[in-house]
């Protein structure tokens, strides 16, 4: 019978977690040469969700973001540089302040920001979860998962989502209005935070909704100052339009849905149709909201509150893929605090285990499978045993 004592010591954690990265890395390395990642033979850019993102920024610095919001233009513009590419992104439903972090890296040759992009996001990814757990074997376990590797193959923005949510956690108890701005900066990607309000409510931050508000605020003002107003009043139809195509989408192929990871997408997977995913997922929501609630409003240890949220806000969202799942080691990681500060509950270990071994095929398939909704669920479902505990 194997010792789970044994297993979880720091040194081979560590071990464990950097020798599954040097895998994710020979995989990519190996995909490099052949011309099937990064750039092709001919130096041309590999079509990735970075692609698009380089490929919008450019046109926001040649002030064309026009171009972003016409389904027809932005196929034109991103087929002008990737030739080789059959289909591409037809929408794009980033709010204009997206462009204050993706110009910079548009501005860089193709590949140095592709890589730029990925390391920077990816190092304050693991900052924000060392100073979470205080061990190196976090920053290990970071590199070890599926969801970092999906991440970093594509190139999509899962690690700032990450970083933001993680430091805003991270500091709300002492430093709210810290924890306001990156919660500010976090609505680049407001899907991802619509739980958030329910906890600073909970819990009377209001120096940190002060704070967030103020940041929203100011980042859309610069944007209209870098880039107009136009970008602003094309957003909402380039939202909705992106949001009615994946999460309306007629087909009933498995592998599209699979490639969902919400409650919403594993619905449709098995069968069922958008109403009754909407119904399912709207009653997700409304009860993840009211955990949230009682929850934060609970005197239990902050990390557990703090998991709790950063956990429900992956499984509240209709629409996030595995490469948004990155950000699954933000909750992990307070978790796994609270049990340095606590005491293991039994079959914890085990349970976390059978979870990162049930990510490894995510990897394998590149996020085309619904497992990933179901493994945030079961670590919700750890999260409250230990809320129910202490």
């Amino acid at each position: 019978m194997i010792n789970l004592l044994e297993i979880y010591t720091e040194k081979k954690l560590r071990i464990y977690g950097f020798a599954f990265a040097a895998v994710y890395a020979v995989i990519m390395l190996r995909l490099y040469i052949k011309g099937a990642w990064l750039v092709d033979g001919n130096g041309i850019p590999v079509y990735t969700d970075f692609t698009c993102a380089w490929i919008a920024g450019l046109q926001a610095i040649h002030d064309n973001i026009s171009a972003l919001y016409n389904p027809e233009q932005f196929i034109k513009v991103q087929a002008e540089l990737v030739v080789s590419k059959a289909q591409f992104y037809s929408t794009w439903p980033y709010p204009p302040t997206f462009f204050l972090i993706l110009t910079p890296f548009s501005m860089l040759p193709y590949t140095t920001a592709f890589l730029s992009w990925n390391l920077i996001s990816l190092f304050g990814c693991v900052a924000v979860v060392y100073f979470i757990v205080r061990r190196l074997s976090g920053i290990a376990l970071v590199l070890a998962s599926p969801f970092t590797a999906i991440n970093f193959f594509g190139g999509q923005n899962g690690f700032i989502t990450a970083s933001l949510l993680g430091a805003a956690l991270l500091s709300l108890e002492r430093q709210p209005i810290l924890a306001g701005i990156f919660i500010g900066c976090l609505t680049y990607k407001p899907h991802l935070g619509i739980l958030i309000p329910v906890a600073l409510a909970a819990s009377r931050q209001w120096r940190a909704v002060a704070s967030a508000a103020a940041t929203a605020i100011i980042l859309s003002g610069v944007s209209v100052a870098a880039f107009g107003i136009r970008p602003w009043e094309m957003f909402p139809r380039g939202f909705f339009v992106h949001a009615g195509i994946l999460l309306y989408d007629p087909r009933d192929a498995r592998d599209y849905w699979a490639g969902i990871q919400t409650v919403y997408g594993l619905v449709r997977y098995l069968g069922s149709s958008a109403a009754v995913a909407w119904s399912v997922q709207g009653i997700t929501t409304s009860a993840l909201g009211a955990v949230v609630w009682f929850v934060w409003r609970s005197p239990v240890q902050y990390a557990l509150k703090a998991a709790t949220l950063s956990a429900a806000a992956l499984l509240a969202t209709p629409y996030a893929y595995a490469y948004d799942m990155a950000a699954i080691a933000i909750p992990v990681a307070f978790l796994v605090r609270d049990q340095i500060d606590g005491k293991l509950l039994t079959g914890e270990q085990t349970t976390m285990l059978a979870l990162f071994l049930a990510s490894l095929p995510v990897f394998l398939v590149m996020g085309q499978t619904a497992i990933g909704v179901l493994i945030t669920l079961t670590l919700f479902c750890l999260i409250l045993r230990r809320v129910h505990d202490r």
